[in-house]
């Protein structure tokens, strides 16, 4: 395939070359010895007078869909299709031309993407064949000039069709033929993919190039013509039927909730929506009063195939945010919306806060998942509440849940996969048993093994929301050697959620921190902080309480002795009574007692001791 460039001097004189793909995406890396192009741009922006200028500095005019020659006077005559269509996206601030040109390369119609000629556009050019699989540039089909207009037409309002519905800004709306052309661009990063897939495309292309090799074959062996006839019919039904629903609405995989959206083109302000029974009947009644011969699953195979483009709503998001951080600590000037005496919140809500972020954009390949709960501490009306849910953007709002139900292991293990944060709402009512068992393994997990609805086999996927919890009470933590997992943070007063965080630089500083390589994850030294912090919030049992009613840790062995466990525990039985002193066997008192902040212990030849003076 090659493109024609076309150079007339100021006497309209016509110099024509031609250069492959390949050759011209080098070609467009870098600028002319003089800047051409550069200059041309610098005009554009100090000038609406354009015309005259071209003409006094002439530059090349690019034509993508044919190779060209000249006539005998002086003339372009069509030498050759090329079966490419060019879209262009213009009007672009500088940050959005990355955006779109990343956009284009997700529909693998693209052949290439790059800056057009004034610096505010991206040109996108976009692969097309005759709709029954015949490529023109392929096997040579002679197209007339008139025939290849109708093909470049009809490609360009399909392809215009299809990428609007990914496009974050409008695809300039013209009238295209195989004439079509732009200046030299300039782009030093331009998309190429050689291996671009054609879009098929029907209507009028279709009957005039048709008869290329057809009738010869129907002659020779009419047994097998009608075999290929039947199979070119459902090519073309099932092509009109494609046709049909793209034109008329806008379909994405939605990856992380594992279903197919939609838009509607006809509904101005229409947000995404899943596709469910009720509404692939209602696309299939439409496509049947368009005259299409179509049952409800045609419609179902397309709408719910791998031919649809994916969408990661959480890649996405993040994506834009990146690259746009302001340089302000915009993670802890949130945190301290929350009033606390707490001297280690700011820092530990920031690495909770990167741990988070992380969390969304790992693989079920990861090793560790966001192990770290902040845990607010607060008489009802404080606003807990409200601050959890505020931690994500509107446009990730969906992901957040407070209505849990943690002995629901099935659902949580779902919500754990499709969920970005989950707030374990009234905390304090999740039982011990719950705390010590269930609760503590899935904080751990990296991955989830569910089964899908209505799917046939249970499936591992990546963990992705973390985890935040409220809490009426504050001896609540009744798992020792699990409470590092907690940020317990005790309010003094009502968290300010009167203004919503700024949520493009918080969640830019968050990326830029991890593009950084900071800590998402606590050190050992601050584990052992969060584990002292938090001693203040466990749950005490009878025993620990009967035990400082009679005893306090001893700091050395001049004002206190070496007891052991079952001497103590006997004490304490003939103090209060067995039917109150629980856990009511030794061993288990014994751990009970590791667990009291301060007392020291040692192991002894027959058994644990610890270092005690009575009250």
């Amino acid at each position: 395939m090659k493109l024609t460039f076309v150079l007339r001097d100021k006497k309209n004189a016509m110099k024509l070359s031609t250069k492959t793909v390949e050759r011209f995406i080098e070609r467009i890396k870098t600028d002319t010895k003089d800047g051409a192009v550069a200059r041309r741009r610098r005009q554009l922006h100090n000038s609406s007078y354009i015309d005259g200028y071209d003409r006094q500095y002439p530059s090349h005019l690019i034509y993508p869909s044919a190779e060209f020659e000249k006539d005998d006077n002086d003339n372009l005559r069509m030498k050759h299709f090329n079966g490419v269509v060019t879209l262009i996206v213009d009007g672009l601030e500088k940050h959005e031309i990355e955006a779109v040109k990343q956009v284009a390369q997700i529909l693998h119609y693209t052949l290439a993407a790059f800056v057009g000629p004034s610096g505010k556009e991206v040109i996108i050019l976009v692969k097309i064949e005759i709709a029954d699989g015949t490529a023109p540039e392929v096997t040579g089909t002679h197209l007339t000039e008139e025939e290849a207009d109708a093909l470049c037409q009809e490609g360009h309002r399909l392809a215009a069709a299809i990428y609007q519905a990914i496009m974050p800004k409008p695809i300039r709306q013209e009238r295209v033929s195989v004439m079509s052309n732009f200046r030299m661009p300039l782009d030093e990063t331009p998309y190429y993919n050689p291996k671009a897939v054609a879009l098929p495309v029907s209507g009028k292309p279709l009957s005039v190039s048709q008869p290329s090799g057809t009738l010869e074959k129907s002659v020779a062996n009419p047994n097998h013509n009608a075999s290929d006839k039947e199979s070119m019919d459902v090519s073309w039904k099932t092509r009109q039927l494609m046709d049909f629903l793209n034109a008329r609405y806008q379909l994405r995989y939605n990856t992380i909730m594992g279903y197919t959206e939609y838009k509607d083109n006809s509904q101005k302000y229409m947000d995404w929506t899943p596709v469910d029974d009720r509404v692939l009947k209602g696309m299939t009644m439409k496509v049947r009063l368009g005259g299409i011969d179509a049952r409800d699953n045609d419609v179902r195979r397309y709408v719910q195939s791998d031919m649809l483009r994916l969408y990661d709503p959480i890649s996405d998001y993040l994506w834009e945010q990146s690259g746009k951080w302001d340089g302000k600590d915009h993670i802890r000037k949130l945190a301290r919306t929350v009033p606390t005496k707490n001297p280690y919140w700011e820092d530990w809500f920031y690495t909770w806060f990167l741990g988070m972020v992380h969390q969304w954009q790992v693989t079920n390949l990861a090793k560790y998942g966001n192990q770290i709960v902040p845990l607010l501490i607060s008489t009802q009306g404080y606003n807990k509440t409200t601050f959890c849910e505020q931690l994500l953007p509107p446009e990730l709002r969906w992901g957040y849940t407070g209505n849990l139900q943690v002995g629901d292991k099935k659902q949580v293990l779902q919500q754990m996969a499709q969920m970005l944060l989950i707030n374990l709402d009234e905390f304090n009512q999740i039982s011990p048993h719950m705390q010590q068992g269930f609760l503590k393994n899935i904080i751990t997990l990296s991955s989830v093994k569910i089964k899908r609805p209505y799917g046939h086999h249970v499936e591992d996927f990546p963990r992705r929301a973390s985890f935040i919890a409220t809490t009426n009470l504050a001896d609540v933590l009744a798992d020792p050697s699990g409470s590092r997992r907690f940020l317990s943070v005790e309010l003094t007063g009502p968290i300010d959620v009167s203004t919503p965080p700024n949520y493009e630089q918080l969640y830019a500083q968050a990326m830029q921190a991890l593009h950084n390589h900071e800590p998402y994850f606590f050190s050992s030294a601050e584990t052992q902080q969060i584990m002292q912090w938090n001693q203040k919030f466990s749950v005490k049992t009878a025993a620990e309480h009967f035990f400082l009613d009679y005893f306090e840790p001893a700091t050395d062995e001049s004002e206190g002795e070496w007891v052991s466990a079952s001497a103590i525990f006997a004490y304490l039985k003939k103090k209060v009574g067995i039917s109150l002193l629980k856990p009511a066997n030794v061993a288990a008192f014994g751990r009970q007692l590791s667990n009291i902040p301060g007392l020291k212990k040692r192991i002894t030849k027959n058994s644990s001791e610890y270092l005690v003076k009575k009250k």
